[in-house]
């Protein structure tokens, strides 16, 4: 088996584009500047509807994880154990992806994107700093 494959629309397109170019893009709205994740058609604080996409540095710290222990489907089997991890990156918005490397004892651990290719698309995931490249 293999993993569910993202299917771009509108909003997720740029984003996923940038991933396979090994670069972290994020929405900042036109309107109040504030940087927005997931991508989405408007911006949650002023309601505007228009945004630029701007590479950032894909650097943050964890906010939090959740260590995965049992595959929620047979896709991910082979995969356990993982830990997903929410990211307060320094560019300003909270972005998730897989965590490679040990699981976290405790929150503020400095991280920093990498990506991960799989035949039809990208995937972002987060090292400890000290281990990127």
């Amino acid at each position: 088996m293999s993993i569910p494959v993202p299917v771009p629309d509108a909003d997720s397109a740029p984003y996923l584009a940038a991933l396979r170019r090994h670069e972290l893009v994020l929405q900042h709205c036109s309107s109040c500047d504030r940087v927005r994740f997931p991508p989405m058609p408007a911006c949650p604080w002023c309601g505007g509807a228009t945004a630029e996409w701007r590479a950032v540095s894909g650097r943050g710290r964890v906010y939090s994880w959740v260590g995965v222990q049992r595959a929620l489907t047979p896709d991910f089997e082979a995969d356990v154990p993982y830990t997903i991890a929410t990211v307060d990156l320094v560019d300003g918005a909270r972005a998730f992806g897989r965590l490679d490397g040990p699981e976290p004892r405790m929150p503020g651990g400095e991280v920093v994107a990498t990506f991960v290719d799989h035949p039809e698309w990208t995937e972002l995931r987060f090292v400890p700093a000290a281990d990127a490249p």
